[in-house]
């Protein structure tokens, strides 16, 4: 008699548990149903924002500066670079030159590609091979490397313009300064 207490016992306690779990699945599936159905509000909220966030966007994208107006500032740097180098003025020059490279990384970032060309990739190889070179001769304060690395930068500008359909644009030494209010040579 007492086995067959215990045993009944033990089919009631697991009923009971059978039930308990089947009410808390049902609970469940009732939340996981909640999250799956439409809230209107919620849901047109969210549109709203991301509609905003878009919007947003967008607007960021159209103010942004595209790959001429850094190629114009790239110029400007570097004809500022070859007049403080040509001075002697190698504390310019070196500021000049990192001017430059900030100018690379931002296009660098705009992920551009013009004609096949990828744009970020030239950057990359002319960051670390020329603009090396450029920082090398600047360090060294050697008017002759300086210029043959400065020739082969623009050699390398020129060469990205023509494979990547713009062989009109021809980057050449500077042979005015491009700035009228800016000493070139050191302060001694």
């Amino acid at each position: 008699m007492r086995s067959t207490g215990y045993l009944w016992g033990g089919l009631i306690i697991c009923g009971i548990l059978i039930v308990v779990l089947i009410l808390r699945i049902l609970s469940l599936e009732g939340r996981v149903g909640s999250l799956n159905a439409p809230d209107g509000a919620a849901t047109a909220a969210l549109k709203e924002s991301l509609n905003r966030v878009e919007a947003e966007l967008a607007t960021a994208k159209e103010l942004a500066p595209g790959l001429g107006a850094y190629m114009t500032t790239i110029q400007l740097h570097a004809a500022k670079l070859w007049f403080a180098a040509k001075a002697g003025n190698w504390d310019l020059a070196a500021y000049e030159l990192h001017e430059l490279e900030e100018t690379m990384e931002a296009v660098k970032k705009l992920n551009v590609e013009k004609n096949g060309v990828k744009i970020s990739n030239v950057m990359d190889a002319v960051l670390q091979t020329q603009i090396a070179q450029l920082e090398k001769s600047i360090k060294q304060k050697t008017q002759p490397e300086f210029q043959k690395s400065y020739d082969e930068t623009l050699s390398a500008c020129n060469g990205c313009h023509i494979d990547s359909g713009h062989k009109f644009i021809q980057i050449v030494r500077p042979t005015a300064p491009p700035v009228t209010n800016q000493k070139w040579e050191g302060s001694k």
